[in-house]
């Protein structure tokens, strides 16, 4: 099953789509990769795919993964000082 370009864009602006936890990232197998911003990862790649790679196109996609992974590592950064991690 695939996601619609307009499912993904919804799913990537809303303000509060479904993330993985600290507490699921620390339980994790130590092989399974997980990516708190898949949202926002599918979302810039849909994005480039419906635009013919023209990344000027979905600069805000950028923006908002950047902003993902920034909120995701300070979140972690802050688990880690706290012994939470």
């Amino acid at each position: 099953m695939t996601d619609t370009t307009d499912e993904i864009r919804k799913e990537s602006q809303e303000k509060t789509p479904r993330r993985v936890t600290l507490h699921e990232f620390q339980n994790k197998r130590s092989s399974k990769f997980m990516d708190p911003c898949a949202i926002e990862a599918k979302a810039s790649f849909k994005c480039l795919d419906d635009n013919n790679y023209d990344k000027t196109l979905c600069s805000d996609y950028f923006a908002a993964y950047r902003e993902c992974k920034q909120m995701w590592i300070a979140e972690r950064r802050k688990a880690r000082m706290n012994g939470e991690l």
